[in-house]
């Protein structure tokens, strides 16, 4: 009896160290994860026309576009940033992991001003007076939105972020070079940037 207790005790400790190494997930994510497969090869089908790239989450496919509304007021589209490299990075408050990866981001933002924009796409758990406050709090001075709470299309057209911090590096051509799915060092993003970039 004692050795299947410490068996099952084992087995949920592996479970939670797993859990926490990957990133943080939560209920939104898996909501928004749903239709991703589905949704994913159906938007590839509909712009993969005479040997085009197709639009899609995945490394070498264009990213899709999105709308969404920036902390401060107004909206941005990832479409108005082609010509530059793009860092999208899919966040929230409560992560530590993707608390961990912000300053990564935002050293990054500053070398690279001009050829690359970083993108925080906040989930919004907390609501958006928490994610401005953490923001100022932190001195982070690049670009955040919040997801588009409740239907989180940009998490669905995005592969379904199941959890975060998920990263997706752009090219200056609009096309995905690189997805990482948890933290990552800054050693790790500025070699991929500087490789997008050509530098």
């Amino acid at each position: 009896m004692k050795r299947t207790h410490l068996t099952s005790i084992l087995a949920l400790a592996l479970i939670l160290v797993s859990l926490v190494l990957a990133g943080c997930s939560g209920d939104k994510e898996k909501a928004a994860a749903g239709e991703t497969a589905a949704q994913s090869s159906a938007q590839s089908a509909a712009h993969s026309d005479h040997g085009a790239l197709v639009v899609g989450p995945g490394v070498g496919n264009l990213a899709p576009d999105f709308a969404l509304e920036k902390i401060g007021g107004g909206q941005l589209t990832l479409a108005e940033l082609k010509g530059k490299a793009v860092i999208i990075d899919f966040w929230d408050t409560w992560c530590p992991p993707c608390r961990r990866a912000l300053p990564h981001l935002q050293a990054l933002s500053e070398a690279y001003d001009g050829d690359l924009v970083v993108v925080g796409v906040a989930m919004g758990r907390e609501g958006r007076e928490k994610v401005q406050s953490f923001v100022a709090e932190n001195n982070l001075t690049f670009e955040f939105v919040m997801a588009d709470a409740p239907q989180y299309t940009v998490f669905k057209n995005y592969g379904g972020v199941q959890s975060i911090p998920t990263t997706f590096l752009v090219d200056r051509e609009g096309v995905i070079r690189n997805v990482w799915s948890g933290e990552r060092t800054q050693a790790v993003y500025e070699k991929a940037v500087r490789a997008a970039l050509g530098v």
